[in-house]
């Protein structure tokens, strides 16, 4: 059972296409999941398709219409959503709509690369770095314990496999831990099955201890 949720408001601005990429995968791979959240965008398209109906119209030139629909017939639909239609394998419990930026291979970290700790790591390029924004996916061995950490801003992790816990709880598969700048935990993936997650972040991790300097000049 699912027991931790996106919260409310990130899930309006899904639903309002004001989420970064990086944030739109995770939340669209957390509703694929989660019966909760997903009914909780549709009711945020819902009122915003009511509060729409409810508008005034507003009166354009037609120079002004004519403009706007030759813009979009230059406009490519963006489907980065879209179900794949060529992607030969899909991992378990990874949905579609994330297992498409994955590599084709037959194991889901066959092509990620090694970090310390055996722990495994593939960035999802989205095109929003300039937003200071980062998808990556993470394979943590069982019972690894990562550097103690803050955020210089928003976290959001998405466990798909196995899961973790840190001083805010424990987390397992469909959960979202949300992070922020005011946060600083050390998360230990769980002892049996290790955890493989979606982490979506803004701005720089912040390590702390005896190696955070070391560490954080490494992140730069």
């Amino acid at each position: 059972m699912i027991k931790h949720h996106i919260h409310p408001e990130i899930l309006m601005a899904y639903a309002a296409g004001k989420t970064s990429p990086s944030v739109s995968l995770i939340v669209a791979s957390h509703i694929t999941l989660c019966s909760e959240c997903r009914k909780g965008v549709e009711s945020f398209e819902n009122l915003g398709g009511k509060l729409l109906e409810d508008s005034d119209p507003v009166e354009i030139n037609s120079s002004s219409l004519e403009s706007i629909l030759g813009k979009l017939d230059n406009i490519e639909l963006d489907d980065q959503f879209d179900e794949p239609t060529d992607k030969v394998n899909s991992f378990k419990n990874i949905p579609s709509v994330l297992s498409k930026y994955l590599p084709d291979t037959d194991i889901l970290t066959d092509e990620w690369k090694k970090s310390i700790g055996g722990i495994k790591y593939f960035d999802i390029d989205l095109g929003d770095f300039k937003q200071n924004t980062h998808a990556r996916m993470l394979s943590i061995p069982p019972g690894r314990k990562l550097p103690h950490h803050g955020h210089e801003s928003q976290e959001l992790t998405l466990v798909l496999e196995g899961g973790f816990s840190d001083e805010n709880g424990s987390y397992n598969a469909g959960d979202v831990a949300i992070e922020d700048e005011n946060n600083i935990h050390t998360p230990v993936s769980d002892p049996s099955e290790g955890c493989v997650c979606l982490v979506v972040y803004e701005g720089k991790l912040k390590f702390k201890g005896l190696f955070g300097p070391i560490l954080n000049i490494l992140n730069k």
